[in-house]
């Protein structure tokens, strides 16, 4: 069964959570390495889709 958009917005969230935490490069929200931003856009569009939804109920 694939992942609701709620647990692949909670996946995204601790994915850049995670990354960060080790990343000597990122120090958010100034300045993000190619691997973190790519996780805090997938993490933002998944939140936006996911509040969006939440919305329209």
């Amino acid at each position: 069964m694939a992942d609701s958009l709620y647990d692949r917005y909670m996946k995204a969230s601790a994915a850049y959570r995670v990354h960060v935490k080790a990343c000597s490069r990122c120090s958010p929200p100034v300045a993000r390495c190619t691997a973190g931003r790519e996780l805090h856009t997938s993490f933002v569009r998944l939140q936006d889709a996911y509040l969006a939804r939440l919305r329209r109920s």
